[in-house]
């Protein structure tokens, strides 16, 4: 695939509820300019952090979770497979919770309908459920139209939001908060850095390295941008953060229900399955289907009891606690010059890799330790992770070498 398909699917990606709700937070606190600033830093850090992940995709052929399997060992990757399975799990839970909200701000609009919203959650979520277990690649076919649509009335929405107000008036708008700019950025590094990680997934189908290189520009750098950037216009103009609210407010009940609807049920869907199949590299053994129904059950549980309160949270120590992993196999790859994963090899890794698991738990825990204490190398914790894993992998990887020669001689 080339790097334009490539960084399409991407794209479409960002386009989720949780996404636009970020973007009309990041205005709410630091005003048009310097929002826009925020978000432009943010996915400019996801683009450069992504583009290394995707050349290992591309050079290797092989999904992240191989790639996780053969740095850290057979067991050992179950721990890592874990981790990143219960992130995509709480990313299932917060859009599902969005998504509740969302129905019941459209209901009680355009229907006079007020049912309590964690109703809504629950059948909206058991919905998503059924549709992922036997229509996804239905699903899946449908998204690819609906992205376009997305855009293109994101764009509407914005240009109706800006009839009746002026540029300079936009631009003079200030936000409650100006010391929020470098949470801004991390929420914003937060809500995409799974997907950083995951890269190898998708940039494996990448024909080059320049594919590479212009679908992480494209997906987690451009469309990033603008999928924030399209929620934090309509937000300031309405002084509303609910997409649905401000949509609404903007006279586009009908149109903005059915888009948003289907938008964020593909989006869902997507979760649902992407988590599934992380806990089914765990869990070998147990049927896809009854893995998906019981990540479905807890996902709608955490989002009928508020996930989404907590949703800055969330993405502040995803930023957090994810970029380790992509830390170790970065430096596994291109600096210990370990390019090679032959499948001969998987059936001699050890089962847990001593050099790489003794990182993970430092590098995570000295990432966690300077969030909380705000002393910070780079004022983005994503990068502060990166910054700190890669040495202590390096200091782990002398005292236990590699039992097994991955170098490019060794094929």
């Amino acid at each position: 695939m080339s790097g334009w398909s490539v960084g399409l699917v991407l794209f479409g990606i960002c386009l989720t509820l949780p996404t636009l709700y970020t973007g009309a937070i990041t205005a709410e606190q630091l005003g048009f300019v310097d929002a826009a600033k925020a978000i432009g830093l943010a996915s400019a850090v996801l683009a450069l952090m992504s583009i290394p992940a995707a050349i290992v995709g591309a050079q290797t052929r092989l999904s992240s979770y191989l790639i996780i399997e053969f740095v850290f060992g057979k067991k050992g990757s179950d721990y890592v497979n874990i981790l990143l399975a219960l992130t995509l799990l709480g990313w299932f839970a917060v859009t599902a919770g969005f998504f509740g909200q969302t129905l019941a701000i459209a209901l009680e609009e355009i229907w006079g309908l007020a049912p309590p919203t964690w109703s809504l959650t629950l059948v909206s979520s058991a919905l998503i459920l059924v549709t992922t277990l036997f229509g996804f690649k239905a699903i899946d076919r449908l998204a690819l139209f609906a992205v376009p649509l997305l855009i293109c009335f994101l764009i509407y929405v914005s240009k109706l939001a800006m009839t009746d107000v002026s540029w300079p008036a936009v631009l003079n708008i200030r936000g409650a908060n100006p010391d929020y700019f470098y949470t801004a950025v991390s929420t914003v590094v937060g809500s995409l850095i799974v997907g950083v990680v995951l890269m190898p997934d998708l940039s494996r189908y990448a024909r080059t390295t320049g594919d590479c290189v212009s679908a992480s520009l494209l997906g987690n750098g451009l469309g990033n941008f603008f999928s924030m950037l399209m929620g934090v216009l309509p937000a300031m103009i309405t002084g509303l953060v609910d997409p649905m609210a401000y949509m609404i407010a903007l006279g586009l009940a009908g149109s903005a229900f059915i888009i948003l609807v289907f938008a964020t049920w593909t989006t869902n869907s997507v979760n649902l399955y992407s988590t599934t199949l992380a806990v089914a590299v765990v869990r070998t053994k147990t049927p896809e289907w009854q893995l998906m129904l019981v990540s479905g059950a807890v996902g709608t549980g955490l989002a009928m009891l508020g996930i989404t309160d907590h949703f800055i949270e969330f993405l502040e120590w995803l930023g957090v606690i994810v970029p380790p992993i992509a830390g170790i196999y970065l430096v596994d790859y291109f600096l210990l010059g370990q390019q090679r994963f032959p499948s001969e090899l998987r059936a001699s890794l050890p089962d847990y890799d001593r050099a790489a698991m003794a990182a993970w738990v430092i590098g995570t825990i000295l990432s966690a330790i300077i969030f909380v204490t705000e002393v910070s190398v780079s004022n983005i914790p994503s990068l502060d992770a990166l910054v700190v894993t890669a040495p202590i992998y390096l200091v782990c990887r002398r005292c236990w070498p590699s039992r097994l020669n991955r170098s490019p001689s060794a094929a």
